[in-house]
C-alpha cells in the first residue's frame, strides 16, 4: 500500500503543476486577446509563448512520470491518464 501511496503523491502533485499551467495559459490569452491591438501586444505575445512552454513542460513531465514502469500500474488503476496535449 505504501507504494500506491507513493504514486499517488507524486502524480498528484504533476496533476496540479498542469492544473496550474492550465489556468495560468487561460490569462494569458485573456490578457493576450485584450492586448492584441495595443501598445503591449509584443509583450502579452511572448508571455504567452513562455505560458504554453510552461504548459507544453508540465504536462510532458506528468506523462513522463506516469509512465515510469513502477508508477504506471498503480497509476492507471488508481484512475490518471496521460493528457494529450492540443
Amino acid at each position: 500500500m505504501l507504494w500506491f501511496w507513493v504514486v499517488h503523491r507524486e502524480l498528484r502533485a504533476r496533476t496540479d503543476t498542469v492544473n496550474s499551467a492550465v489556468s495560468q495559459l487561460a490569462a494569458c490569452r485573456k490578457n493576450h486577446m485584450q492586448a492584441r491591438d495595443g501598445p503591449d501586444a509584443q509583450d502579452a505575445k511572448s508571455i504567452l509563448s513562455r505560458s504554453l512552454d510552461i504548459y507544453h513542460q508540465s504536462v510532458t513531465l506528468y506523462n513522463q512520470t506516469l509512465l515510469k514502469p513502477w508508477n504506471r500500474i498503480p497509476g492507471l488503476l488508481m484512475g490518471f491518464r496521460q493528457i494529450k496535449e492540443g
